[in-house]
Parts: C-alpha cells; structure tokens; sequence
C-alpha cells in the first residue's frame, strides 16, 4: 500500500444537522443489511421456531380455457400500477393482500394480482412442492433464505 494522495476530503457545508443525521440513521439502521439477531440474541437461526408455515406448489390449470401455470392455484396477472408504488401510495384496488392461500388448495385455478401478507421480521418457513411431471425453478426475493433440501 502507498501513502494517500492527499487530504481526506471536507465535510458539508450546508445542512451539516442533516448530514449528521443521515450518518446516523446509516450507522443505527439495523434494517440495512447484515446479519442481526434473532428474537433471542443469538445468531442460532435453526433453532428459532417459524411463526408461520407457507407452502408453495406450483400447478398448470386450465383457466378460461388456456394453459395456465400458477402457484397454489393462482396464475398471477402483473398489475397496471406496479405493486411497490400502489402499496406506498395506499392505491386500492390494485392488488389483493390475502388473495393467495398459504396452502395448495387443489381445486380449479383463477387469475389474481395476489400478494402473501408476512409480519415484518417474522420466521416463515416456506415449503416448495412439485406435483407436477416436469421441473420449475423458483425466483425468490426477499431478506435472508437459509436453503435446505
């Protein structure tokens, strides 16, 4: 490693409350990444027990007489207001919290802008199952995954 070349750079300005209160709220956000602690204090993930059990299967109903692949027997139909916004914005309407089972219900599909409801740093354990003959793969976004199969 060489020598720097030069002086660190100069703080703010202006607004120098504000900047401070950025770093802060950076450096205390415990929501911005990293592993944090489970409800215990520990970091023993595997032996915190899941509040809620999800399990996802994925199927190929018939609905209104097309092919369809669907999760749970909902085939999901993207939205006009993209979800994020409608979600922040309190828009109504756009898409249904709830509109999925937790569980295959095996029963005739239909078409929903569906959205899973989950408690803000909750331990879900979600279970994906494959009664169909062919493979699916899974694209899955979120937190923190721990994998097991």
């Amino acid at each position: 490693m060489g020598k720097v070349s030069g002086p660190p750079p100069g703080g703010p300005t202006v607004q120098i409350d504000s900047s401070l209160s950025q770093a802060r709220s950076i450096r205390w956000n415990l929501t911005a990444s990293g592993p944090r602690p489970n409800p215990q204090g520990s970091y023993h993930y595997g032996m915190i027990k899941p509040s809620r059990t999800i399990r996802l299967a994925n199927n190929a109903p018939v609905i209104n007489g097309k092919q369809r692949y669907a999760v749970n027997g909902v085939s999901f139909v993207p939205a006009d207001t993209p979800l994020k916004i409608a979600d922040y914005y309190n828009i109504q309407g756009v898409f249904g919290v709830g509109s999925i089972p937790d569980s295959p219900t095996w029963g005739s599909g239909y078409l929903k802008t569906s959205v899973m409801h989950a408690d803000f740093r909750s331990y879900i354990e979600i279970v994906f199952e494959n009664w169909e003959d062919t493979v699916q793969s899974w694209h899955i976004d979120g937190h923190s995954f721990f994998v097991m199969g």
